[in-house]
């Protein structure tokens, strides 16, 4: 909520010679974004600032990245601009991979939130919902806490950041979740992508979540295993009706 953000200022954020950023001062309370990085780790090309947005081309690793800040307004009519400059940039761009992070004040579901009205109507989670979709981007699942934000009593809450990062980013990175952190001095938690790049082999099998709407699902999986003749210790019959299962 600065209007005006000094270098100064910026580098007690992160102390460090080889730190470098792209601010967007606030307009009045509201807005105001910084992206901070390490000049002397990654090689900054350069950044695009929107209504919601910082985006800054870096390349690091042999890899080029598109990294975007985002810090997105209340009203929906700004949510839905915003969505629109973000999937129109990344059609521009695509010569290197995406990670999008920041605050949304979004969300996708109704168990996203708890109480409230953070996050509108079911028609705002559908649009949100598409949004996710036709930007190509994969909303990676969170490990630990639900929720990324808090009211100051602690009675609302909701999970409106979060990372959306490109296929490819989350193979060559290991990227197993995203890791909500501890509520503290603000209303907002923090959000890490959380690798790891120990190889568990293939999946045995995939399974479709929409399945579970399906009334005759849990009879079905319980009758099929069941049937399924393996003899031998537990953790033997677990894998080989796994394997049965798979083919």
């Amino acid at each position: 909520m600065m209007q005006s953000c000094t270098e100064a200022t910026t580098r007690s954020f992160w102390r460090d010679d080889g730190i470098d950023y792209s601010v967007s001062n606030s307009e009045g309370m509201s807005g105001g974004q910084i992206s901070l990085w390490n000049s002397r780790v990654m090689e900054f090309m350069f950044s695009i600032r929107g209504n919601g947005y910082i985006c800054i081309k870096v390349f690091w690793k042999e890899n080029l990245y598109y990294i975007c800040n985002v810090y997105s307004a209340c009203v929906l009519s700004l949510k839905r601009e915003l969505w629109k400059n973000l999937l129109d940039l990344k059609s521009r761009y695509t010569d290197g991979e995406w990670i999008i992070g920041g605050d949304f004040n979004a969300v996708k579901e109704g168990k996203e939130r708890k109480w409230g009205t953070i996050g509108g109507c079911h028609t705002q989670w559908e649009e949100f919902s598409r949004f996710i979709e036709d930007i190509g981007l994969i909303d990676v699942s969170c490990k630990g806490k639900k929720f990324s934000w808090y009211s100051e009593d602690g009675k609302f809450k909701s999970r409106i950041g979060r990372f959306l990062i490109s296929n490819n980013v989350l193979d060559s990175w290991g990227v197993v979740a995203q890791l909500i952190g501890m509520w503290d001095i603000s209303d907002h938690c923090p959000v890490w992508l959380v690798t790891n790049r120990e190889d568990w082999g293939p999946k045995p099998f995939k399974f479709n979540n929409n399945w579970f709407q399906h009334k005759e699902l849990l009879e079905f999986v319980e009758r099929e295993w069941k049937e399924l003749e393996v003899y031998g210790i537990g953790d033997y019959v677990l894998k080989e009706k796994i394997e049965i299962v798979k083919r």
